[in-house]
């Protein structure tokens, strides 16, 4: 028996190769989708395609939710969550208190938004 690695490839307890960290290919997903929409249990996928049961499961839920085979970004920066008035608020926390942590800064706008969600 002959293994062949890929770079980084490794060897998963079923046999198959896998890259950590990287999604698997798009051939791979498509079948696995192919294999579910023809009735195939996830764990006899998992078997015959050597891909673990929690990615089999992964790409199924995926593919339910989305309808979409596609990975999910990987890296990336985060969207921009705060709004202005938040912005505003965490500026005048630190002019108040330059030395203030963010964790306590944090805090602070849980407890505002906490109440003012109670009183709406």
């Amino acid at each position: 028996m002959m293994l062949v690695f890929y770079g980084q490839g490794r060897v998963n307890q079923l046999g198959g190769v896998f890259i950590n960290g990287r999604p698997l290919p798009n051939h791979i997903r498509y079948k696995i989708v192919e294999m579910a929409a023809a009735g195939v249990r996830p764990c006899v996928i998992s078997r015959q395609l050597r891909v673990s049961h929690g990615c089999v499961s992964k790409i199924l839920n995926r593919y339910q939710e989305t309808g979409s085979i596609r990975p999910g970004v990987i890296g990336g920066s985060k969207p921009k969550v705060a709004t202005p008035e938040v912005e505003a608020r965490i500026e005048d926390m630190k002019k108040m208190n330059p030395g203030i942590f963010s964790w306590e800064i944090r805090e602070k706008l849980i407890k505002v938004s906490l109440a003012v969600a109670t009183t709406e």
